[in-house]
């Protein structure tokens, strides 16, 4: 009587093959060099991160506390004024509303650095996180003008997102260039499919083994790291922490699957590991650097930028106008200048200078007559975001440098939602002041109460999620793709 053994199931040979595949990489020395590097630049990348964050956390607090201690003294220097303690001047007297619609009494509007801020500083050296908003038009507060080094712009800046979004492709070719050539150069991957084990499963347990020794890494090391130096901001209680950082761990795997599920395609036809090393080369190029660059040329010929130049001249022009037309009271004599008494309110009022009443009209005028334009302005520029939206998919690595931006808070989105909230926050200024310049209406200490102030509005957890998503799913149908591919490539895979 013959006892008949069954095979053991495929989900323990793929742990043994994975365990084997495990003891091979340790015993590597390259596989140590590369996992070394993969560290340094994963540590240099979050302490860059953190250092340009936390140097614009502390600049950003400094500005928030010198608007406080600005007010403050603003208004104990009315208190006074209105006690006869002290006399006002004709360019500080907050009693003026003209005066404290201007620089003078201008207020920043912030924009906070998010939680996952550190990871991806994306195009934050080139949009700015604060305004200081005053009367004038929009247009000459809101002009980018403190660009950083022309380097940074030339090169960006080395954040994680770099990290993942340009190098973990090129380490993962390293790791997987030859996953079956290399055993079927060395004659060792027929006697392994001689034993009960199918090529899939040989292939799934090095190709998990890998996966795991680059994203472990690449995933919970930044997060223990912003634990650690961002407790404020990134604790878990902080809303919206968790989700951001679940969906930045699941858009890094969608990454990183698509690029492996490439290195297993490339493998599945069978080409030597010099042929297998060239492809992906060519891929990563063409993916990561060509795709992005025909995909900019594109859209800026689909959607010409608008011009700077063109807004600057005309914003030149209706300042000229304007000037032009209040040239008499340009031109007036400053009658006030050591006659505080004249300044003092009373009953209510107040009598504003023919200079302040002339800068006065003249930014209302030309933020009036500038305002089509800068719609029309940002039309384009919201035009040009939506085509990038709809045809990033094409590079892969736009896909995951937008979502990693967008859910670090560094990206175009979230920079266009300050924009339009500051504008907002504009025309607040604008309607508390005007009408107080107009019927001269002195500024009493419990207006300073009603003055408006910036508070920033984050975007709701579910937008964030909905862009996360599509962005996930554009890798995953991609890499689904290519698994596919590959699948059908196995059935024809020769061992010899």
């Amino acid at each position: 009587m013959s006892v008949s053994i069954a095979p053991p199931p495929q989900g323990f040979r793929l742990r043994a093959v994975m365990r084997q595949e495990l003891r091979l990489l340790l015993a590597d020395r390259s596989v140590w060099a590369v996992a070394l590097l993969f560290l340094l630049l994963v540590g240099y990348a979050l302490g860059n991160g953190l250092a340009q964050t936390a140097q614009r956390d502390r600049a950003q607090a400094a500005v928030a506390q010198a608007d406080r201690d600005t007010r403050a003294v603003q208004r104990a220097q009315l208190e006074a004024i209105l006690t006869g303690r002290a006399q006002p001047t004709p360019f500080e007297n907050p009693a003026d509303p003209s005066r404290m619609a201007s620089s003078y009494g201008a207020q920043h509007a912030i924009l906070p650095s998010a939680p996952l801020g550190p990871v991806a500083l994306g195009r934050s050296d080139l949009f700015p996180s604060q305004f200081r908003v005053t009367h004038q038009s929009r247009v000459a507060f809101m002009n980018p003008s403190d660009i950083e080094n022309p380097w940074y712009l030339l090169s960006g800046q080395f954040d994680l997102a770099f990290v993942l979004v340009y190098l973990l492709p090129l380490l993962i070719f390293v790791l997987g260039y030859n996953l079956l050539s290399a055993e079927r150069e060395n004659g060792t991957l027929r006697l392994l499919l001689s034993q009960p084990l199918r090529l899939r499963t040989l292939l799934a347990g090095k190709l998990a083994v890998r996966a795991a020794a680059l994203l472990v890494p690449a995933v919970l090391l930044p997060v223990g790291v912003l634990l650690l130096a961002r407790q404020a901001g990134f604790a878990p209680s902080a809303p919206g922490a968790g989700t951001v950082t679940f969906w930045w761990a699941l858009l890094v795997g969608a990454y990183a699957l698509f690029w492996f599920a490439l290195v297993v395609a490339v493998n599945a036809f069978g080409a030597p590991s010099a042929t297998n090393a060239m492809v992906l080369m060519i891929a990563w190029v063409l993916l990561v650097l060509v795709a992005p660059v025909l995909l900019n040329l594109a859209v800026t010929q689909a959607s010409p930028a608008p011009s700077r130049t063109e807004l600057a001249t005309q914003t030149r022009t209706l300042t000229a106008a304007a000037m032009k037309r209040h040239a008499e009271l340009l031109s007036t004599d400053y009658k006030h200048v050591g006659q505080g008494a004249l300044l003092l309110p009373r009953d209510g009022k107040i009598e504003i200078s023919a200079r302040g009443l002339a800068n006065y009209r003249i930014e209302r005028e030309i933020d009036e007559a500038i305002a089509p334009e800068l719609e029309r302005f940002e039309r384009q520029h919201a035009g040009q975001q939506r085509l990038l939206e709809r045809f990033g998919a094409l590079s892969p690595a736009a896909v995951a440098y937008e979502g990693m931006t967008g859910l670090a808070g560094t990206g175009a989105r979230r920079h266009a939602q300050f924009v339009a909230q500051t504008v907002g926050f504009h025309l607040a200024w604008k309607h508390f002041f005007f009408p107080r310049i107009e019927e001269r209406s002195a500024l009493m200490p419990a207006d300073f109460d009603r003055i408006p102030a910036f508070a920033w509005r984050e975007e709701s957890p579910r937008e964030l999620r909905d862009r996360a998503l599509a962005a996930v799913l554009q890798l995953l149908l991609p890499s689904l793709l290519l698994f596919g591919l590959a699948g059908w490539r196995l059935r024809r895979f020769s061992v010899a």
